[in-house]
């Protein structure tokens, strides 16, 4: 996946080797020749302890280090590559995604990687997760652990090739790019999906207004859908992605049909917007991806459209 080079995890201070996060972010930072930064963050120490602040600090450097250093073993990669750093931030009395956001901001960070926190029935996201999916300008990777042994990765893009706001078709052609990236990076196989419904329908269908026929309302669907699936086409031929891929142009709403493909496909990683108004600060998540986020059991990289501006100030 193309970054400009500033990748951050945060990191819980308790990584094992195999931490799929941890992993995954040494990945992406190798195969993309980006600088990692690894965070930890802390809660305000106690008064009377304040002058054990730099040993502490000192501590937890070193545990990352080294969660570090056995990951990259693990992976079979050289000591000190990819370039990796070690920070230590103390959340001075304010949420830890808010202490992300604005390191995101201050920094300049390109991707925010973190293990999604873990949620009864392994599905959709809370706390922190969902904080930095609504407020963080930068792209949020969360991951998650899969019991599904296997060579490849299998990785699902959602695209709508209906552009309604500012931005959206431009979202669109990077989702498909940011997808396709993945596909090199994990061994992976792509399917891309969009949803489609004909809105109309049902109104057509209300008798007491109006009486069509049948025929023609069936017309009309089968219209709208082609119509439909040749924007897809076009979006996805716009993209110049080459990686071998699967179309899956569905009929039904994206709330529903998503979460079912991820299940049924065995989805190891779902890349899709979280739609923002651009430009319109505190204007956080299209209700669309809400609902899917929280129905979603894999990992997830989730990407706002450029020029969204985030509510949180430094």
């Amino acid at each position: 996946m193309k970054t400009s080079g500033r990748i951050l995890f945060i990191s819980s201070g308790g990584e094992e080797t195999g931490g799929t996060g941890l992993r995954q972010a040494i990945q992406l930072a190798q195969a993309e020749n980006a600088a990692l930064t690894m965070m930890s963050l802390y809660p305000d120490l106690p008064e009377q302890y304040h002058y054990l602040q730099k040993k502490f600090e000192n501590f937890l450097e070193t545990v990352i280090q080294k969660s570090l250093d056995a990951a990259c073993s693990d992976l079979g990669i050289a000591e000190g590559c990819p370039d990796c750093s070690v920070i230590v931030r103390e959340t001075a009395r304010i949420p830890p995604a808010i202490r992300v956001i604005r390191e995101v901001i201050h920094t300049g960070y390109d991707l925010v990687i973190k293990d999604a926190e873990p949620i009864t029935g392994g599905k959709g996201f809370k706390g922190m997760d969902m904080t930095l999916l609504r407020k963080c300008p930068a792209p949020i990777w969360l991951a998650r652990s899969s019991s599904r042994m296997r060579k490849k990765s299998r990785i699902t893009v959602a695209v709508d090739p209906e552009s309604k706001e500012t931005g959206e078709h431009e979202l669109s052609l990077k989702l498909l790019r940011k997808a396709s990236d993945l596909v090199g990076i994990f061994n992976g196989t792509l399917d891309v999906v969009s949803c489609w419904e004909y809105e109309f329908e049902k109104i057509l269908r209300y008798k007491a207004w109006v009486n069509v026929p049948e025929s023609e309302i069936q017309a009309n669907v089968e219209e709208y859908r082609k119509s439909h699936k040749r924007r897809l086409d076009s979006l996805i031929e716009e993209s110049g992605i080459h990686c071998k891929h699967h179309v899956h142009h569905m009929r039904g709403g994206p709330e529903e049909l998503i979460p079912s493909f991820i299940e049924q496909h065995s989805t190891d990683i779902l890349v899709m917007g979280s739609v923002a108004r651009t430009g319109i600060p505190g204007f956080l998540i299209g209700n669309t991806a809400e609902n899917i986020f929280e129905s979603t059991s894999c990992t997830l990289l989730a990407l706002k459209p450029d020029g969204y501006v985030s509510p949180v100030t430094l």
